[in-house]
């Protein structure tokens, strides 16, 4: 700083401003050295983290400390030392009252430094624990590094008023009442993704669906107050931790852990169209590689039965097969003969109650793959087989008169008059 005031004694600078301009240079050229040493840290430690120099055995290790940046704060504290060390060149002894302040701004620097390797440090434990892990940890370490942060926060308040940490931890009673309300939605927020993560209710890359927040998608993150879900359509929805556990939501979790997809889908029969089977029919339906066994043995219980009960008089005394019955067992047969159908599960048609639109023939089988593409294909070659097949049992699949429908009966009717 002697040096600055002899230069500016020498250009002719007015006595008065003097000591001023000579205390503000040497503020300036202090910042930029320091600026400066931190920048070339940063480049060099970047540098050896890429080249081949830099090797771990563990490639989880390598990763988390690159995600993390932690060689960045090695610029930071080199830039420490280094203000530490040239303090004294660029204000003397003389100053003493302003080496006094520089002197506290380094040794805030240092604390607020090693705040930041701590924060580093608790990155990179973070990231590690949570590669390849369903349970991440990322919410928790939030939360220590807002507790960490505080107090640190606290120690350089204290340092820099001249006071004992403890005054201010003291006052905290009466600042609880405020961090409540600051700290509301951090609070719950690490509640809920504590309960979730103990309670194994959502992990990474689970598949769920929360229909009031417009979600269906995977679990791409789980902070410490928010859930971060990508859609199927690649749209990043943010659901508050808390709704979590208070609001309901579907998880296909399981279904992907068994592999396994349900199939449960009806589609209506037109029940004017349900009938007894005639012989005409049954001699067609004995064709059936499928029916052929029930076929048999279905006969052969109707005829014992109805010679026992002499049903001659009248066919609504005994027993006959029906062509809705007679579809319901060969789709039955059908899905369980189906290479892609998990018979470790429950496989079924059943009938629903009848409705206005018909009769509900209902579906229900397992996929042997939870595959979203592969299921949807496998689920639409059931039911394009079976949609083709219901004619061949004098049976109609109900649909709402179509235009073409009403296009035809005015037709007809034009040409009956």
């Amino acid at each position: 700083m002697n040096y600055i005031i002899l230069l500016l004694n020498k250009i002719g600078l007015p006595q008065q401003y003097v000591e001023t301009v000579a205390t503000l240079t040497a503020i300036l050229l202090f910042i930029l050295l320091l600026y400066f040493i931190w920048y070339f840290s940063r480049i060099l430690s970047r540098m050896y983290i890429n080249s081949k120099y830099f090797k771990l055995r563990s490639k989880k290790w390598v990763y988390a400390i690159r995600e993390a940046n932690i060689f960045s704060v090695i610029g930071y504290v080199a830039a420490g030392f280094i203000a530490n060390f040239v303090s004294i060149l660029f204000f003397p002894e003389e100053f003493a009252q302003l080496q006094h302040v520089i002197n506290k701004i380094i040794n805030i620097y240092f604390l607020i430094c090693i705040v930041l390797i701590v924060n580093k440090v608790l990155t990179v434990i973070q990231i590690i624990h949570d590669t390849g892990r369903e349970i991440p940890i990322k919410g928790f370490i939030q939360f220590i590094k807002i507790f960490i942060n505080f107090f640190a926060f606290l120690i350089i308040l204290a340092y820099t008023v001249g006071k004992q940490p403890m005054y201010f931890i003291s006052s905290l009673g009466i600042m609880a009442s405020v961090l409540m309300i600051v700290f509301k939605d951090t609070i719950v927020g690490l509640t809920a993704g504590w309960q979730l993560s103990m309670n194994k209710m959502i992990r990474l890359g689970d598949w769920i669906e929360m229909p009031a927040y417009g979600v269906d998608g995977n679990v791409t993150d789980i902070s410490l107050t928010t859930v971060y879900v990508k859609n199927w359509d690649n749209r990043i929805v943010t659901i508050p931790a808390y709704d979590l556990i208070s609001k309901s939501f579907q998880s296909w979790r399981e279904m992907q852990k068994v592999g396994a997809r349900r199939i449960k889908r009806s589609f209506y029969i037109d029940m004017q169209s349900i009938k007894f089977v005639d012989e005409q029919l049954l001699k067609k339906l004995q064709k059936f590689e499928l029916l052929k066994e029930y076929i048999d043995r279905k006969e052969k219980e109707i005829t014992d039965y109805n010679a026992k009960h002499n049903t001659q008089d009248t066919m609504y005394n005994g027993r006959y097969l029906t062509n809705i019955g007679m579809f319901r067992i060969y789709c039955q047969q059908y899905i369980k003969t189906r290479p892609f159908i998990n018979n470790n599960f429950s496989a079924f048609v059943r009938q629903l109650d009848p409705t206005p639109e018909g009769l509900p023939l209902e579906v229900y089988c397992f996929t042997n793959t939870a595959d979203w593409l592969v299921y949807e294909s496998y689920q639409a070659d059931v039911f394009d087989h079976l949609l083709s097949v219901i004619g061949e049992f004098d049976l109609h699949v109900f649909q709402n008169p179509s235009g073409r429908d009403l296009k035809s009966i005015n037709l007809q009717s034009k040409i009956n008059k």
